[in-house]
């Protein structure tokens, strides 16, 4: 058995049609396997694009919940979003800013005494850091959540623009992305480093 194997490996070596075929063969195989990758690519591609986005976190509004440089992944697919939701925001300029839901439409939000009130009861939630102050004079409270429109805070309510002021104000459903599924730090906060 070892003699064939090396009469054929001899044979491969010398026989310019044998090497040529395998020569072929492996070519076709490459070609198999480069198709292969760029059909795993696209499926890959086209799910992120219908179903999934990238956005990340700039700066420290929702800290701790995230944070600065913080990637996240969201859902493109949501179009319901309730309070509570963590959601990605387009801006005019084409960047993401991510954000809290606190109240949708219908609901009445009213800010007294560095606290939020949705529906006449005091709304926290889990991370919220820091007094929720009214910021824009324009903007009087109570004020009540328009249709097709969300009332968004950040979780660090002394750093974060947000619903608050009068040039972001309400939020239009149409103007959010993707309600946030998963977040991960980038490779330097892991420990790792570039090169």
């Amino acid at each position: 058995m070892e003699i064939d194997a090396i009469k054929k490996k001899v044979l491969e070596d010398v026989d310019p049609e044998t090497r040529r075929k395998k020569k072929k063969e492996m070519r076709i195989q490459r070609l198999i396997v480069t198709l292969q990758f760029l059909g795993i690519a696209a499926v890959v591609i086209l799910i992120f694009y219908i179903l999934m986005g990238i956005s990340t976190v700039d700066g420290n509004s929702m800290y701790p919940t995230l944070h600065d440089k913080d990637i996240v992944i969201y859902n493109r697919r949501c179009k319901e979003y309730k309070a509570g939701d963590i959601v990605a925001i387009a801006r005019p300029s084409g960047e993401d800013y991510v954000k809290r839901v606190i109240a949708v439409a219908g609901d009445t939000v009213n800010i007294q005494d560095g606290k939020v009130y949705v529906n006449g009861e005091e709304v926290r939630y889990d991370g919220e850091i820091g007094t929720t102050e009214k910021k824009a004079s324009k903007i009087t409270y109570p004020l009540r959540v328009g249709d097709k429109e969300v009332f968004v805070l950040g979780d660090n309510r002394n750093n974060s623009e947000d619903s608050r002021y009068a040039d972001i104000g309400m939020v239009r459903k149409r103007y959010i992305v993707g309600k946030i599924w998963f977040t991960c730090s980038p490779f330097e906060k892991l420990g790792f480093t570039k090169g």
